[in-house]
């Protein structure tokens, strides 16, 4: 594993690049890899990347612009569209490396990771097929709540409270932020944003560069994305599901899956029994098998 710096237009994004550790005999193919909401590379994305690596593939993950250690200017910020596009920016990175197959250039992305992962395969056909585990369209998770069942047209007024705070740090005050994961729990909490909060803010998995906010400014933003618009349009590459039978966050996989069954020819679901969303992100139970369902599919595009 080696620390590498990607070029994405002014700003650099921090990355990690892992290659086999057998010496390649011939151009290899690579997988790029997109962390959760409010994740950091170092984090499960590393840990995919990894055992990808062990398994014949070069692989990256990297800090989203404006997180962790990459740069951009606000940090903090969740921004669907730079998600987007920092992802064509690392398959720009793999495309100049000399060992790297251009043809065979693949997609893994885990939980919010993996709605920008069908976003960027949709608008980057560069990637020539994806794969998603624990997948959520953040756009809906904002708009729908962690169960997919709140009213949409409730969170208007959301929007308006956030304008107030942006009004006020555009004329002096600190920038307001919000938790990604609830820093308390109580009786109401989802089971699995319980086993996010023991992720993210305990030894488990805790990281200085994934402090647990984003600027409350991103919600806009958050709020007008949908990873799966037009998916049946544009998304014409193979894709693999992954998810969790006892996932809470499975309505989005399912809604996905919906979207494009009839209209998808090379398109795989996989729901693991009893997995639950969180699994898949430290549990080599759970991603072991994910590893080995995810090699097979993309060697299956040679």
């Amino acid at each position: 594993m080696s620390a590498i710096s990607i070029s994405k237009g002014s700003i650099k994004l921090a990355g990690l690049l892992f290659k086999p550790e057998s010496p390649l005999a011939a151009k290899a193919p690579a997988i790029v890899v997109i962390h959760p909401g409010g994740g950091v590379k170092e984090q499960a994305a590393s840990l995919y990347a990894k055992k990808l690596s062990q398994q014949g593939f070069i692989a990256i993950c990297y800090d989203a612009a404006h997180q962790g250690a990459s740069e951009g200017i606000p940090h903090f910020l969740e921004d669907p569209a730079a998600r987007v596009t920092d992802a064509s920016a690392v398959a720009d990175y793999l495309e100049k490396l000399d060992y790297v197959d251009r043809g065979r250039i693949y997609i893994v992305g885990i939980c919010a990771g993996g709605g920008y992962a069908v976003a960027a395969a949709k608008s980057d056909h560069r990637f020539k097929a994806a794969s998603i585990v624990s997948a959520v369209n953040i756009g809906d998770g904002a708009r729908l709540g962690w169960y997919g069942k709140e009213e949409v047209l409730g969170k208007a007024a959301a929007l308006d409270q956030v304008a107030q705070a942006i009004s006020a740090e555009a004329t002096g005050s600190e920038p307001a932020t919000a938790p990604y994961v609830p820093p308390t729990l109580d009786d109401s909490t989802p089971h699995d944003l319980r086993e996010a909060h023991d992720y993210y803010l305990t030894p488990r998995a805790q990281h200085p560069n994934a402090a647990n906010k984003m600027l409350l400014r991103s919600t806009g933003l958050v709020m007008n994305f949908d990873a799966w618009q037009f998916a049946d349009v544009f998304l014409t590459q193979p894709l693999l599901i992954i998810v969790g039978e006892k996932a809470e966050s499975r309505w989005h996989s399912e809604k996905l899956h919906d979207i494009l069954d009839g209209k998808h020819t090379a398109l795989e679901k996989v729901v693991v029994p009893n997995g639950r969303h969180m699994d898949f992100y430290d549990d080599e139970t759970y991603i072991n098998p994910a590893i080995d369902k995810i090699v097979k599919f993309f060697n299956n595009m040679k």
